[in-house]
């Protein structure tokens, strides 16, 4: 991610350059924990994400804590596919990882941005992940049945940017 040479702070929170490292760092939200569990956890094998990708921390320089991390891999032709990994964010922390995902849209000059969101609440935490990729400026576009790592519908979010 571009931020014209200098990490992007705002409120105690940084924006950085993600680090292999970073998710096994993150206490997730029970969500993303289900997530990464149920698709044999990539973000924290060998199989690491490509693309452009980034790191939200709170806490001065290197003793930093790694709250969130996303990105977008391309697809090809303009489309690119975009991932997050977080804990339980403050507002300021969500407004943080929508600058980010503007960031990689403007950097990438993105066509079209996909995530897909699995399709049921969870307990305690409801229909909240739907109301965040709405809040990226995403829309919804339908539901992917048995798309998911054990078979779970998905909800397919997508926005045209270019």
């Amino acid at each position: 991610m571009s931020t014209d040479g200098k990490l992007t702070h705002r409120c105690g929170l940084t924006l950085r350059r993600y680090s292999p490292s970073d998710p096994t760092r993150i206490q997730a939200r029970a969500d993303f924990a289900r997530e990464q569990a149920l698709a044999g956890d990539p973000l924290m094998g060998l199989d690491q994400p490509g693309g452009l990708c980034w790191t939200l921390t709170a806490g001065p320089g290197k003793w930093d804590r790694p709250l969130a991390c996303g990105g977008l891999e391309g697809l090809g032709h303009g489309r690119w596919s975009g991932w997050l990994y977080a804990s339980d964010l403050s507002p300021r922390g969500w407004a943080m990882v929508a600058r980010a995902f503007r960031l990689m849209i403007a950097e990438t000059k993105a066509r079209r941005v996909e995530m897909a969101v699995n399709a049921a609440p969870l307990p305690g935490l409801g229909w909240a992940a739907h109301g965040y990729a709405e809040a990226l400026g995403l829309a919804r576009e339908g539901v992917m049945r048995g798309w998911g790592p054990s078979g779970d519908d998905y909800v397919l979010y997508a926005g045209v940017f270019a």
